[in-house]
């Protein structure tokens, strides 16, 4: 807690702060999370991939192209070949519903968001059923502040897993674009609930609760976030940012310390981290990383009164 007006302006200024910090951190949360929802299983095909262009900047195909060659671009991060080939793969194979998406996948990961709606969209044409499809082209919605459109893919996804992690997550980030609180930490609490070990609910959960003021309750959200994955700078940093607004400067220093430990070139970090630092108070709370972790999975799921249903 703040002891004096020097502090209690400090905190002012770290408020400001934080909410900038959650601003920016929808965009790196929907890369991240896009990363770890890209997995797909593989399926080979035994057909031949042609000569990259000799500037190795995109890619001539002189004969068929398998699956499998373009599964491979993707998961060594070469989008845009990645995209090309599954372009070509896609006129080989046009009625083959994973391929348009891995040309969706392969689009938005590449920058090109209108590609990879119209590869989602004719994935869904072949099978209405692809359920990644349908939360991969959320996702390509949210990402633009289409929640509206958003919701009726989720919905959908619901009506066929009602118990996916990954779906309640994106239907948090919806209803929070949509500024319906309520039901984005509800979804969130059925994410965690689903899956003790969703790191990307538990911070996004921490967010709202940030956003609201709640800078207690959000600690062990965040704490739990990083205990779960402890190189990912956002978590450290968000934690610190709720440990600050408690009066826990030391901690909070330590958790900035980490943030710049796994993103040296954070800026926000090194600012945060001389904010705190310049604060001098005689004693103040201890913080148990380890012990706040447990007490997010033992937080039950508020009552409330949700707006939307989407199952």
């Amino acid at each position: 807690m703040t002891r004096n007006g020097k502090i209690t302006a400090t905190l002012l200024v770290a408020a400001i702060a934080a909410v900038g910090c959650s601003k920016d951190k929808t965009s790196q949360t929907n890369n991240q999370e896009a990363q770890r929802s890209a997995k797909v299983l593989p399926v080979s095909m035994p057909t031949r991939v042609g000569d990259k262009a000799v500037d190795g900047t995109s890619a001539k195909f002189t004969g068929p192209v398998s699956f499998a060659d373009g599964e491979a671009a993707y998961q060594a991060g070469k989008f845009v070949e990645a995209t090309q080939m599954f372009e070509q793969y896609t006129v080989e194979k046009p009625n083959n519903a994973w391929g348009h998406f891995m040309l969706g996948l392969s689009a938005s990961k590449g920058g090109n968001p209108d590609k990879a709606e119209k590869a989602f969209e004719e994935a869904l044409r072949l099978d209405p059923d692809h359920l990644k499809s349908l939360l991969n082209l959320s996702r390509v919605l949210i990402d633009q502040r289409r929640f509206d459109e958003a919701i009726v893919k989720l919905t959908r996804a619901g009506e066929i897993k009602p118990d996916s992690v990954e779906l309640q997550r994106l239907l948090g980030r919806t209803y929070n674009g949509q500024h319906k609180t309520n039901d984005a930490v509800d979804a969130y609490h059925k994410a965690i609930a689903l899956d003790p070990t969703d790191a990307w609910s538990m911070n996004n959960l921490g967010l709202i609760l940030i956003q609201q003021g709640k800078y207690s309750e959000a600690t062990p959200f965040f704490a739990k976030a990083v205990e779960l994955e402890k190189d990912v700078p956002t978590f450290h940093n968000n934690l610190g940012m709720a440990l600050e607004h408690t009066g826990r400067f030391t901690a909070a220093a330590s958790e900035y310390k980490d943030t710049l430990a796994a993103d040296p070139s954070n800026e926000k970090a090194k600012r945060n981290l001389a904010r705190v630092e310049s604060v001098k108070v005689s004693a103040e709370d201890p913080f148990d990383r380890e012990a706040e972790a447990k007490r997010a999975v033992e937080v039950k799921q508020p009552a409330t009164e949700s707006s939307t249903v989407a199952q």
